[in-house]
């Protein structure tokens, strides 16, 4: 269906649209055939109406005939002969309508027939303008749809990327406790597998509502935990007003790996990751802190971060936040998105 045809409103503007155009075919019919207000409004009124909608057939032909289907000329001269054959067909409406009217306006046809030519050429003009409007409405809607597959092709593989990444780390860290400790490590593995399951089930999806992300981040720091023991503590406070925000799968856990790798793993003492959520005025706000030392060589800027800003700006642009602050002892880092409840 046309976009125009899709609802009551852009219908009626477009119609709208044809007023002060066909105000000025009446006024040139007007001048080359000599007819006065009534005439004219009598002849345009009809042409005008069915011009508009003969209009909008370009777009299914320009769909059918794209821009680099055919050669330059092959396709212009399609499109001329279409536009003399609507600029025939339009003449006819005009000439039928003057000879209907022939009884109460005494030699209206012959007047009509001085206008023809101009009304010819300009009908002729228009069905081509609407053309190229019809093709510059096509190739900006076929550029949006490429570039919205584009963005989600870019988000199913950095979306690919999280779970292989997480594995390794725990993994490592499960053949770290088999020597030292093979009951936490059989107790690791138990929980690694309900995290790889749940978050293999979330990650099919788009979107999911905040708790869920946030019952995620609980169940691998779960795992982390079961490596670290008292070494790892956290603090969660999460407003109500955030439950139910749409946001993308498994975005807050790369985040807190980022805080239990780059921190509480590179401190003899351990330390606590401090979550906070609220809703601002710019959507939803998420920050994660944690202790980390200055001195310790590791990369704070890892394919976790690197991961979560390619997502944000696959799916959102300019629109969401990340945003990182590094003092003496303690790393920061915010998160804002602009979600729907």
């Amino acid at each position: 269906m046309h976009p125009v045809l899709t609802n009551w409103r852009s219908a009626l503007l477009y119609l709208a649209t044809w007023i002060p155009l066909g105000c000025v075919l009446g006024l040139l019919v007007s001048v080359s055939g000599n007819l006065n207000t009534l005439e004219t409004a009598a002849i345009i009124t009809p042409v005008t109406i069915v011009l508009a909608f003969v209009c909008l057939s370009p777009w299914y032909v320009c769909r059918s005939l794209p821009l680099k289907s055919a050669g330059t000329f092959r396709l212009f001269g399609q499109h001329v002969l279409a536009a003399m054959v609507v600029s025939a067909a339009v003449l006819l409406v005009a000439r039928v309508t003057a000879s209907t009217l022939t009884d109460v306006r005494p030699g209206l046809d012959a007047q009509l027939r001085m206008a023809d030519p101009v009304l010819a050429v300009m009908v002729a003009l228009v069905y081509l303008l609407s053309i190229a409007l019809h093709y510059v409405v096509i190739e900006a809607q076929t550029s949006r749809r490429s570039e919205l597959l584009a963005r989600e092709a870019e988000l199913r593989a950095l979306k690919a990327q999280v779970n292989p990444h997480f594995l390794f780390n725990s993994l490592n860290s499960i053949s770290a406790l088999t020597a030292s400790d093979p009951g936490r490590a059989r107790e690791m593995c138990i929980q690694l597998a309900d995290f790889l399951r749940t978050s293999l089930r979330l990650g099919q999806r788009p979107s999911i509502p905040f708790r869920e992300e946030i019952e995620l981040t609980r169940m691998y720091l779960g795992v982390e935990q079961v490596r670290f023991g008292q070494k790892l503590q956290v603090s969660l406070d999460v407003a109500a007003a955030c439950a139910d925000c749409e946001v993308p799968a498994l975005l807050i856990q790369p985040l807190v790996e980022n805080a239990v790798k780059h921190g509480i793993a590179l401190l003899d003492s351990g330390g606590e990751i401090l979550m906070l959520a609220r809703m601002g005025k710019d959507g939803l706000q998420f920050s994660i802190e944690n202790p980390y030392d200055p001195a310790a060589p590791s990369s704070r800027n890892g394919i976790g971060l690197t991961n979560v800003r390619q997502r944000l700006e696959a799916r959102y642009g300019m629109a969401a936040r990340l945003e990182v602050e590094a003092s003496d002892e303690v790393y920061r880092v915010t998160l804002v998105l602009p979600v729907r409840a």
